[in-house]
């Protein structure tokens, strides 16, 4: 009996002290488990409203730099100057069709552009890094409209276009915030630096415009660069004649259209001129008995002649710089538009009219060339020399 009920009190007392070592071993359980990491939700419970929501902590946020502004006078034209000397020929005449075939030297002319968009032009810079930035800006806008435009005949047939769209007004670039066409470079900013030699370096793309430049406008050389040019323009066939016999100077309508800007008079103005002829025609034009004559412009295209592209080409346009529709070619094959023939007008009362504004003048009858031809001219103002990197 005594046994017997021992052996109850035993097992009574063992389920006691299991049920307790139970519920301590729970207690113990409950309490890891409210420590240890909740499983992550599922895609679907996280993101009931199709945001992906945040499950790790914020990264601390580091105090940006502020770039700092880039004026006219930190800008970079290396990469321009480089395409110039690739793709300009020594008459300045370019290789339209390979440049426009090339990849890559299409998207660093557009990258050069566009970075000139990032310019802060309240910042300050010389007038020397100012107008070496805006003739850079004329050439370099005008070549990536012909890109976009080639194979065309002129640049006339697209001022206006088919469409109403005039490549000089219409296709346009931002410099500090503001969009500037090519008119709005040469008349609202360059022609208002007062140094006529501008008229010498900014390119329309056409053949009687000043020869362009291998190299790009520097704000170091930039002087020098101006006078070479200059100097050029008045020793070139076609852009300058003069016939001692006759008193008659050829003059270039660019020097018509925008009398102005090189003095109040003709006699003024060839002052100034004559600086750049050629000695014979100097004294000529500072005699005061010259008679002025203007050559025939030509506005065909300044394509290097060995890679001419036959009008109407497929070819795929690249859309770039915000193009307006002068810039993007059109699907129907580019005609040339005729050219009609106007009387220029007095000498003396020009300067406000535009390139694109003028037609062509044919004179009465064709002038001797200048004496020097365009390889002695060449040999005498390459001395100068730019071919170093500035």
């Amino acid at each position: 009996m005594k046994s017997s009920l021992r052996n109850t009190f035993a097992i009574v007392a063992g389920s006691f002290c299991l049920m307790i070592w139970a519920q301590a071993a729970e207690a113990q359980s409950g309490s890891r488990s409210n420590n240890a990491l909740q499983p992550q939700t599922t895609y679907s419970q996280r993101q009931p409203s199709g945001t992906i929501q945040q499950t790790q902590p914020p990264v601390r946020e580091t105090r940006s730099r502020v770039p700092a502004r880039i004026g006219f006078q930190q800008f970079d034209h290396r990469s321009l100057d480089s395409l110039l000397q690739k793709y300009v020929d020594q008459n300045g005449d370019v290789d339209y069709a390979t440049w426009q075939a090339n990849q890559q030297d299409r998207s660093t002319l557009v990258n050069y552009l566009r970075g000139m968009g990032a310019v802060d032009t309240s910042v300050s810079s010389s007038r020397q890094a100012q107008m070496a930035f805006w003739i850079n800006a004329y050439n370099a806008l005008t070549i990536e409209g012909i890109l976009q435009l080639y194979p065309t005949k002129s640049i006339k047939d697209h001022a206006p276009d088919a469409n109403g769209h005039n490549i000089w007004d219409d296709f346009k670039m931002p410099v500090g915030g503001t969009e500037y066409s090519l008119n709005d470079i040469e008349h609202k900013v360059l022609r208002k630096m007062g140094d006529p030699r501008i008229h010498f370096a900014i390119v329309c793309a056409s053949k009687s415009c000043p020869q362009l430049s291998q190299r790009a406008y520097f704000a170091d050389s930039l002087d020098q660069q101006l006078a070479y040019g200059a100097g050029l323009f008045f020793h070139t066939p076609g852009k300058f004649s003069y016939d001692l016999q006759r008193n008659q100077l050829g003059l270039s309508p660019i020097i018509q259209w925008f009398g102005e800007d090189f003095g109040r008079s003709d006699q003024e103005r060839l002052q100034y001129l004559s600086q750049f002829m050629p000695a014979d025609a100097a004294r000529l034009a500072t005699s005061g008995s010259a008679q002025i004559d203007y050559l025939e412009y030509d506005w065909g295209l300044n394509v290097a002649p060995m890679r001419s592209v036959a009008v109407g080409q497929n070819t795929v346009p690249v859309q770039t710089l915000r193009p307006a529709g002068s810039a993007t070619r059109q699907s129907a094959p580019i005609q040339s538009a005729p050219r009609q023939s106007v009387q220029t007008q007095n000498f003396s009362s020009q300067g406000s009219g535009t390139r694109g504004g003028v037609e062509v003048y044919r004179p009465t009858q064709q002038l001797p060339p200048c004496a020097q031809s365009r390889s002695t001219s060449q040999t005498v103002y390459g001395q100068q020399g730019f071919s170093q990197q500035p």
